[in-house]
């Protein structure tokens, strides 16, 4: 302890290295700066280490050269050592967005009425079990042999239609059903299945998994190459990592050279042949609408929408709507520029044109909100796009740096992508060296309200039969933002 005290200056200094390397280290770990402002920025707090050095050591009986080399050295301590910690945390949350899993988790689950009748699986012994024909077949037979396992004997009822099976079970004909419970949200869409989720209960519940299917497009360099991206929203009831409907379909386009982002919004009822890989299970070749793809994967849905399009989308991005409430609220709220007065039903809020400031579940409420408009969902998806906008504005300005750890802890939850740390860095990297602002632009399909036969319900829907002019539309802005240009069609 007595030699500490002799040459307290050479271990500070010590320390002050070690702390200076590990940030250094976490720069280049994380690869967010230019290599050139990287060695610059560690050369100039290894200079100012090494004039604390001297100030330390050389300087060790001059009171002065003590002094100003502690306040030195606290300086350097706290920056270095704020900087290692936002950059791990930065990290961290990039790589938790990134690890998303090969395998895609569903669960089944035996269903009953909620009245008390039944409440374990030992009573199902004897009973009428419901089971989809063509729907999540593999769920289906999981459960019955977890049943079987379980010495419990059913009598199996096969169905064609979801909705004619709920309605068999909720007027007794049959004591209970086989559902995936990512299809609940389909049921209840439909009329008079609207309190589903009260009426019938669990009473097993089977998890599996089955493969994601393989990517069909290749990995682009996002510093310098335009690229796509698929934006696809779950529905409120699922967690980021549970397979569950598309509620949100949007497809960005982005030029880094330009700094250009296209966003087109495709509403979740479109009408479109489903494009999937074999072992998905969909209706490959069949029309159904386009929110029903999350139900087969994030896959399902990249390539669904890569063939109504006419192009490659290289990386996706789900995002759990519900969870933006915390990132709103992490941010402080956003502005959002509202166009059209309106009352949404999910919170009761009313909004008037404007700018207005809003923090997570009035956001929330704001983008769920569809039945106001004459447009419906397709007024929604523009109110996504606001909102996404807005937090887009938020999170490229200096007041993210106000709650930085708990931003960036929101984001790594709330989102999942196939888009490795090294591209997303790669992307910010290129922004720091060209620090320009984005030019962000807004499209959105449209298409003409009717009932058709929906594969994964087993039976007719509400659908939206696409416009193919502005199908054509939309395809022309892509090109054109890939080729640097300002995209022709656009909302205003």
């Amino acid at each position: 302890m007595g030699s500490f005290f002799k040459k307290p200056g050479l271990y500070v200094s010590i320390v002050l290295a070690v702390i200076v390397g590990l940030f250094c280290f976490s720069l280049y770990k994380l690869g967010i700066l230019p290599i050139h402002l990287m060695l610059i920025l560690c050369l100039i707090f290894f200079l100012v280490w090494a004039i604390i050095f001297v100030l330390l050591i050389k300087g060790d009986h001059r009171v002065f050269s003590r002094i100003l080399g502690g306040i030195l050295a606290a300086i350097l301590a706290v920056s270095t050592g704020l900087g290692t910690y936002y950059l791990n945390v930065t990290y961290g949350a990039l790589s938790n967005m990134s690890q998303s899993s090969d395998e895609i988790r569903k669960v089944a689950s035996v269903y009953v009425l909620n009245n008390g009748v039944i409440t374990e699986p030992s009573q199902l012994n004897g009973r009428t079990i419901g089971v989809l024909n063509n729907i999540n077949t593999e769920g289906s037979q999981g459960v019955l042999n977890e049943l079987q396992s379980q010495g419990i004997s059913v009598e199996q009822r096969p169905y064609d239609s979801s909705i004619l099976m709920i309605n068999d079970l909720k007027g007794q004909a049959i004591d209970s059903v086989i559902l995936d419970q990512s299809y609940l949200a389909n049921i209840e869409d439909m009329d008079g299945q609207e309190n589903i989720r009260n009426e019938i209960k669990p009473v097993l519940d089977y998890e599996y998994t089955i493969k994601k299917a393989a990517e069909t497009a290749s990995n682009v360099n996002t510093a310098t190459t335009p690229f796509n991206v698929l934006i696809s929203g779950i529905d409120t009831y699922g967690a980021i990592e549970d397979t569950s409907r598309s509620d949100v379909n949007m497809v960005a386009s982005i030029n880094p050279k330009t700094h250009e982002i296209l966003m087109i919004s495709i509403p979740r009822d479109y009408y479109v042949e489903t494009v999937c890989d074999a072992s998905a299970g969909c209706a490959l070749g069949q029309r159904d609408k386009l929110t029903h793809t999350g139900l087969r994967g994030v896959q399902t849905t990249e390539m669904t929408l890569e063939n109504l399009l006419g192009i490659d989308i290289n990386y996706y991005v789900r995002v759990n709507f519900s969870s933006l409430e915390t990132i709103i609220n992490e941010l402080g709220g956003i502005d959002v520029e509202n166009v059209d007065s309106f009352t949404s039903l999910h919170g009761n809020y009313t909004f008037e044109p404007g700018i207005i400031h809003m923090d997570g579940p009035m956001a929330l409420g704001f983008v769920r909100e569809r039945y106001s408009f004459q447009d419906g969902d397709r007024e929604r998806g523009k109110n996504q796009m606001r909102v996404l906008t807005a937090i887009i504005d938020k999170m490229t300005s200096p007041a993210i740096l106000s709650n930085f750890a708990g931003i960036m802890n929101a984001v790594g939850n709330s989102f999942e992508t196939n888009m490795s740390v090294k591209d997303m860095t790669a992307l910010v990297n290129a922004q720091l060296s060209n620090n320009s602002g984005w030019q962000i632009y807004n499209y959105s399909l449209n298409g003409t309200g009717g009932t058709d036969f929906a594969p994964e319900l087993g039976d007719n829907a509400y659908v939206m039969y696409p416009d193919e002019a502005t199908v054509s539309n939309a395809k022309a802005d892509i090109d054109a933002v890939h080729n640097g240009e300002v995209p022709p069609y656009i909302n205003q």
